[in-house]
């Protein structure tokens, strides 16, 4: 039995290195007119018996926007500048985001079984290190 036991814990912690929830990112470039960025995830990744290795660039991720209302005046949206070399924080969403994305704000089915891929980015902000 410990030869099972062994290959379930080897199984499970190799999922859960592909499972992505959040991490630093560096901005390589950046899209302001269409809100959207070039990314390279800064956490590496290390098969057993392999050296390192950096994760792949991300493009096209969509970035937060913030809405606020100054001094009791009308809410005014601001979109951030980012530039290459920003560090920033990033999330991947739970499933694929291209349905949502594509939605309009409506309730959508995900169109593929992405769960916590890199390919579902979102850039939550510029990380001040």
């Amino acid at each position: 039995m410990p030869d099972a036991d062994e290959f379930l814990k080897t199984f499970i912690r190799q999922h859960l290195l592909n499972l992505h929830t959040a991490m630093p990112a560096r901005i390589v470039s950046y899209d302001e007119a269409e809100k959207r960025a070039t990314i390279q995830p800064l956490h590496m990744t290390k098969e057993v018996g392999r050296p390192p290795q950096e994760l792949p660039v991300v493009q096209n991720v969509p970035v937060l926007t913030q809405r606020f209302r100054m001094e009791g005046g009308e809410p005014r949206e601001y979109v951030p500048v980012y530039q290459p070399g920003d560090i920033v924080f990033v999330a991947f969403s739970e499933r694929a985001l291209d349905a949502v994305l594509a939605g309009g704000g409506r309730p959508v089915l995900p169109d593929s079984g992405r769960h916590h891929s890199l390919n579902d980015a979102v850039v939550l902000g510029r990380l001040v290190l």
